[in-house]
């Protein structure tokens, strides 16, 4: 499902430039590739679009787990890149064609815990996390950020992405006394299996989630049981008047409201008409130091690129009910500040 609303999320952007005549009289074309849900072939298919797809720019992938094998090679590779995945360590290795359009685990982690201590009153923590890149780059930084406060967790627990034994891990849950789970998912499907255990043995938690809470599979899986979760989320669209407005245009163009996961395709595609309405022959080392030069103005917010690449340094911390979300709380990962929203507040 990700990987469709994705493209959607990409067709739109390109048709959005091209109904304006393009970049300097030039359209977009979008080439698409599919990895298969597996890491190996996200590796060969990356190495065949350098070859073959004669590409001015590359949007990477979305899952960490992906990400991990094709951003050593991209070191070499002087063509911009944009990634969705958020290892924090994938923007740590030099590569100054490499950007990330979401914020990196640095930032959610930190936020995690922010809330589950300040927030929540959280005591005693239980954290559950997939096993992936992803996963378990969150739950080791939130280990860090725990450990910072002379805390740590009561409980860990790892899954495999797609395993089946979630409900077996709800269970266990169920015997301890913990009173806040934090939840590092990479599927949103399996947050949502696993709610939906939460749900059906009774587990008095609160639950603190990665953005996989929020999306449109967990709350197809979960349900009911997604309601009263908190998700940290990198932007909450309809707060802003350009993510409300993408929101409508996605609605508009294929009958349904967007993912909380794809917006950062759209936001990339529209960034790289606005570097070559500046510049229209910029390519490859020279239209990644355009990307960087200077902030723009995304539907997810203002990305300003760093010396690593990571373009967003705040999150949104919602509360989930009926599949809506409602802001609690902000954080801003430069000044590591938490901010409580106040609870008649609507998206």
């Amino acid at each position: 499902q990700i990987g469709d609303l994705t493209i959607r999320a990409a067709r739109l952007a390109v048709e959005e430039v091209n109904a304006g005549g393009g970049v300097a009289g030039k359209v977009f074309e979008l080439v698409v590739r599919d990895v298969r849900s597996d890491p190996a072939t996200a590796l060969a298919e990356y190495r065949a679009a350098l070859t073959t797809d004669h590409l001015d720019a590359l949007i990477g992938p979305f899952k960490s787990a992906y990400a991990v094998q094709i951003v050593p090679e991209h070191r070499q590779v002087e063509l911009p890149m944009f990634i969705g995945a958020t290892n924090a360590t994938l923007t740590e290795l030099n590569d100054r064609n490499l950007f990330r359009m979401r914020p990196s685990d640095r930032v959610t982690a930190a936020a995690i815990v922010a809330f589950a201590l300040s927030g929540v009153n959280a005591q005693r923590i239980g954290v559950v996390y997939d096993t992936d890149a992803f996963g378990s780059g969150g739950a080791r930084r939130i280990r860090e950020e725990l450990a910072a406060t002379q805390r740590a967790p009561s409980v860990e627990i790892g899954y495999v992405t797609g395993a089946p034994e979630l409900d077996t891990i709800a269970r266990q849950l169920a015997n301890t006394n913990i009173d806040t789970i934090l939840i590092y998912g990479t599927n949103g499907a399996d947050v949502g299996r696993l709610l939906r255990g939460l749900r059906y043995w009774k587990v008095n938690a609160t639950v603190i989630t990665s953005p996989g809470g929020a999306t449109v599979p967990a709350h197809n899986i979960a349900a009911e049981a997604q309601d009263g979760i908190y998700v940290v989320t990198d932007a909450l669209l309809r707060s802003d008047a350009s993510g409300a407005a993408f929101v409508a245009r996605f609605e508009a163009r294929f009958g349904f409201t967007p993912d909380t996961y794809i917006a950062w395709v759209y936001d990339a595609i529209h960034l790289l008409a606005d570097r070559w309405r500046q510049q229209p022959d910029a390519a490859q080392s020279t239209l990644s130091a355009l990307i960087r030069a200077e902030a723009f103005h995304g539907v997810q917010g203002v990305y300003r690129f760093d010396a690593n690449g990571d373009g967003l340094h705040s999150v949104v911390i919602v509360q989930m009910q009926d599949g809506v979300a409602t802001p609690r709380a902000y954080f801003d990962g430069e000044t590591r500040t938490l901010t409580l929203a106040h609870r008649e507040q609507q998206p």
